[in-house]
Formats: C-alpha cells, sequence, structure tokens
C-alpha cells in the first residue's frame, strides 16, 4: 500500500510537470497577424514561406485597419499588426517593436473598356461610378480623398462615388465592370494589372505618405516565435517579395 502511495505521488507529479509544461509549448506554436486588407496577397506570401521555414503556422486576420486595431484591442490575441505607421501610432494600441516594410503608393485601377488617358477625366460624363475604401478606416480610402480634394474634384465626384470598406471589395468593382475606376494600393493593382484597362499612379505628393510598418503588440507572448518572424521579414527572401509587390 505504502509503495502504491509513492508510485501515485510520483506519477501526480509527474503529470503536474507535463500540464505546466503545455502552455508554454502552446505559447510558441504560431502567431497571429493582422493586415490591411490591400496587403493580403503580399502577407499571404509571406507568412506562407516563413511557415515553410519556421514550422511555426501563422493566423491571418485582414480589414481595414480601424476593423484590425479593433479586433487586436478586443481579442488581445494579436502578435504583429501590420499597415500604415502614422495610423497604428495614433491608436492607443501598446507595442514593443517595429520593423519598415516599405512605402505604399496609391494608383487608380480603370476598368476593362474604359477609356480614359488620365484622372482628369474623373469628371467626364463618361466615368458613371468611382469607388474607394471608408476614407476614415482604410488607409488608401483616406489617401484617396486627399487626393481628390488636392485635384479639387471631391465634392464634385461625389454622386458618382462608392465607399466600400476595403481595398480587395474596391477591387472587386473594378473587375466586374461595377465602377469605371478604383482607387488602390500598388501592390494589389500588381496582381490584377492583366484584367484591368490600365493602372494610372498618382503623384505621392498629393497625399500623405503611406510608411507600411510591422508592429509587435506588447499583449504577445510569443516571444520565440515573434523573433523568428521578425528576423524572416528581414531576410533576402523576404525582402525580395516585398520588392516584387511593389514595397
Amino acid at each position: 500500500m505504502r509503495a502504491l502511495r509513492h508510485y501515485v505521488r510520483i506519477l501526480s507529479f509527474l503529470t503536474a510537470l507535463i500540464l505546466l509544461s503545455i502552455p508554454a509549448v502552446q505559447a510558441e506554436e504560431g502567431l497571429t497577424v493582422a493586415a490591411g486588407a490591400g496587403y493580403k496577397r503580399l502577407v499571404d506570401e509571406l507568412c506562407a514561406s516563413y511557415t515553410a521555414r519556421s514550422g511555426v503556422a501563422v493566423n491571418k486576420i485582414f480589414g481595414n485597419m480601424g476593423q484590425i486595431t479593433a479586433q487586436a484591442k478586443e481579442s488581445g490575441a494579436v502578435d504583429f499588426i501590420m499597415g500604415d505607421k502614422q495610423f497604428l501610432d495614433a491608436t492607443k494600441l501598446g507595442f514593443t517593436d517595429e520593423l519598415t516594410i516599405g512605402r505604399g503608393k496609391l494608383v487608380a485601377a480603370v476598368a476593362k473598356g474604359v477609356k480614359i488617358d488620365n484622372l482628369d477625366a474623373l469628371t467626364d460624363a463618361a466615368i458613371k461610378r468611382i469607388a474607394i475604401a471608408d476614407s476614415e478606416k482604410a488607409i488608401y480610402g483616406h489617401a484617396a480623398g486627399e487626393f481628390l480634394n488636392h485635384k479639387g474634384i471631391w465634392q464634385q465626384i461625389q454622386p458618382k462615388l462608392l465607399m466600400v470598406g476595403t481595398v480587395p471589395q474596391v477591387t472587386a468593382y473594378v473587375l466586374t465592370g461595377e465602377v469605371d475606376v478604383g482607387f488602390i494600393n500598388l501592390t494589389e493593382a500588381l496582381a490584377i494589372k492583366d484584367r484591368v484597362e490600365r493602372v494610372i499612379p498618382i503623384d505621392e505628393k498629393l497625399y500623405s505618405p503611406i510608411l507600411i510598418v510591422a508592429k509587435r503588440l506588447r499583449q504577445s507572448t510569443n516571444t520565440k516565435a515573434a523573433a523568428s518572424f521578425v528576423a524572416f521579414l528581414q531576410s533576402e527572401e523576404a525582402q525580395a517579395m516585398l520588392k516584387k509587390q511593389g514595397l
């Protein structure tokens, strides 16, 4: 009986050690990365390569910047946010590290069959619908609003304007021909350039600079995985992807 009690105590002790070790292992098993929807293709590609190299799974969240920052605050489960530095700096989220990804660029995607040479034509009667992302929550929607105001045509085109939640939604409307012109980021435009009439670059002086960064949240507990993710983003492989995607 004494031997049995001794065995049970040893077994209980070993079980407790195993249970205590599980959270620490699980905490390093994966990362959660939130990003602006306009960079979905890029983030998917980066995370797939990172997982292939490290074996660390990445859960991804996409939306406009307002959506993803709100979700990060409410869930407490996001490790990194990738998006506009100015917007992120203005939030009440706590960050510990920041890595510059590149400079974002605003462009106009013109739907197939729509013949315009420049964006002065936005006020023409032939242009019926123009799409932008939410100018209050999506950085490229905000940039589009700044550009249109600089051009002095923001009020004039209001009847034509379709405001949607995210950049990919703008892209979808352009590709289906439901709008004539949509304002998106260059990274998104490069992925669809063969499916639109043309992509018109916009003078970067006509909207506020867009610096894309990856910020680690203070709430992140995945220390080792986070460090390896930052190292990957600085690698030649990741830098080549960023350059290819227009950043």
